[in-house]
């Protein structure tokens, strides 16, 4: 049987950045998608504080893990009651709080109908990078103990990217942190970088360790860092 991912095994500590990267395919986002549960292993054991994620109750579950994920998932009814989704019964003030360390209240301050702006199917009214801001703000005002960042400024340009990096660095503070990130500069701090190619892990350790192997890792690495410095030079 083809398994999807093969022997994947590794520990995450309290308060950890864990940076997966690896080729498209590679089996990056199901690994994230086992702490959920959106996945359920075959074999093998998730476990959180040494407790089966399947022995949780998914409520708790749902409250322990935030996400953002590539994908912003808004419903057709106004940016507050988006943002609620998070936690109903925030106020307000929490949520401007929350938008100002995205870096999306002023824009949301400027529509008409401000936080009762009703974002249409799918969030069609606001833009890519918007909506992803939307989706950190209401990461930021879940407060959960385990993050997700699945290609979270994927959408974004340099100038967003750069205060939205700002607010994910608040947000990842005193969380575990599992990060997807084709843009390796933004996991170079990590405390432990896993490298997945067809689903397995190929190489393991921090950034310098890494590239000293001159392995996967130190080759995309390269040929990111390369193409990057192009880009910033046209």
């Amino acid at each position: 049987e083809d398994w999807t991912l093969k022997d994947v095994s590794f520990e995450a500590k309290s308060g950890q950045l864990i940076a997966l990267v690896g080729p498209s395919g590679a089996g990056k986002t199901t690994v994230t998608y086992m702490i959920p549960r959106l996945y359920d292993v075959d074999e093998g054991r998730v476990l959180i504080d040494g407790v089966d994620v399947r022995d949780i109750a998914l409520e708790d579950l749902k409250q322990a893990v935030g996400m953002v994920t590539q994908e912003t998932y808004l419903v057709h009814t106004t940016i507050a009651e988006n943002l609620r989704i998070a936690r109903p019964e925030a106020t307000l003030d929490e949520l401007i709080e929350a938008c100002k360390a995205a870096a999306i209240h002023d824009h949301i301050d400027s529509l008409p109908e401000g936080y009762e702006t009703v974002v249409g199917e799918r969030g069609y009214k606001l833009s890519g990078g918007k909506k992803q801001r939307l989706a950190i703000a209401r990461a930021i005002l879940k407060n959960p103990p385990i993050l997700i960042l699945d290609e979270a400024t994927s959408a974004l340009d340099t100038r967003s990217e750069r205060l939205i990096q700002n607010s994910l660095n608040t947000l990842m503070k005193g969380r575990t942190t599992f990060a997807i990130a084709h843009r390796l500069s933004t996991i170079l701090s990590a405390d432990l970088i896993l490298v997945i190619q067809d689903g397995l892990i190929v190489e393991r350790g921090r950034h310098d360790d890494l590239m000293a192997l001159n392995g996967l890792y130190s080759k995309l690495y390269n040929e990111q860092f390369h193409s990057e410095r192009e880009h910033a030079h046209r």
